[in-house]
């Protein structure tokens, strides 16, 4: 009879984040792709005389991109240097979803609003929001300069299949 533990590892950490944020990411993909194909008579249109989406998308664009920044550096930067490796990891991941939601949210808003106007200025926004979102990416490497991991603990997290304690 073997027992299985719940053994948190690096490995299992960076396989974890890069799941979650390929589903987040996939959500707003798909659904541009699906809009933008069932779209008729779709058109650019730059005009902005009584449309106040035009004026609205593109600060919600923005102020998703700034605001997740802001939120996810506010979090690590209250993280204390006597905390461990795994308390670290998972301040991470929540600062991480966080921001991620935040950029999924703005894209699905430009794309909804797309589907509603057909105008393709604002798929073009959800598609940058979309693209900056797949930049975010977890790797290992923005994960240590992130949570800023010397010495010791960038060892333990080098050990991608070693647990944490």
């Amino acid at each position: 009879m073997t027992t299985t533990n719940n053994r948190f590892t690096p490995g299992g950490f960076l396989k974890i984040m890069s799941f979650l944020h390929l589903g987040i990411a996939a959500t707003p993909i798909i659904l541009g792709i699906l809009f933008y194909t069932q779209s008729q008579g779709a058109q650019m249109n730059f005009d902005t005389s009584g449309d106040m989406l035009m004026a609205i998308v593109p600060v919600v664009a923005i102020g998703s991109i700034f605001l997740g920044d802001f939120v996810f550096k506010k979090m690590l930067n209250g993280l204390s240097k006597d905390s461990s490796l795994r308390d670290k990891l998972a301040k991470f991941q929540t600062a991480s979803m966080i921001k991620y939601a935040l950029l999924e949210g703005a894209a699905l808003f430009a794309i909804v609003i797309f589907s509603n106007t057909q105008n393709l200025s604002y798929l073009i926004i959800g598609a940058f929001l979309i693209f900056f979102l797949l930049l975010q990416r977890p790797t290992k490497d923005k994960i240590e300069r992130f949570l800023d991991l010397r010495g010791e603990e960038k060892a333990k997290f080098d050990q991608l299949n070693e647990p944490l304690d």
